[in-house]
């Protein structure tokens, strides 16, 4: 991250994100932490386990990252 300072980082699971980042509340999605320039987007599993997401909507939040970073 230090030497190669992308714009974002994504984070692929909102439990993952809310472990490492020590934030409970997390939702999917842009977040207000980064780390130092970095900003931090979390991204739905696409795991089997998480059921809840259609490959349409997780999609649709991949491609809202894919276009924040492209700004």
């Amino acid at each position: 991250m230090a030497r190669l300072r992308p714009a974002w980082l994504a984070v692929v699971g909102v439990t993952a994100y809310r472990v490492a980042f020590h934030d409970r509340k997390a939702q999917v999605g842009p977040q207000d932490a980064s780390l130092g320039d970095t900003r931090v987007w979390v991204l739905p599993n696409p795991s089997g386990l998480n059921a809840h997401w259609s490959l349409k909507t997780m999609a649709e939040e991949y491609g809202r990252l894919r276009a924040a970073a492209s700004d």
